[in-house]
């Protein structure tokens, strides 16, 4: 599941961070970019560093769209 459209960060990718050491927003965002186009997922973000998840999420949870890009 994507986390951060803007930069193609997954969730997956953040907890792989967090795995190597990352234990902030600040590190998270650092060593994968998520946070780092729109800042939309920040939020999201700060939920998984702090132990949760993103709770059956079936879409990206930035507000960046496909359809902007295109």
């Amino acid at each position: 599941m994507f986390v951060c459209m803007c930069m193609a960060v997954t969730e997956s990718e953040i907890r792989a961070c967090m795995r190597a050491g990352a234990r902030t927003v600040a590190e998270v965002s650092e060593r994968s970019l998520a946070g780092t186009g729109c800042g939309g997922c920040l939020e999201t973000v700060e939920l998984i560093v702090q132990g949760g998840g993103l709770g059956g999420a079936t879409s990206a949870v930035c507000g960046y769209s496909l359809s902007s890009s295109v």
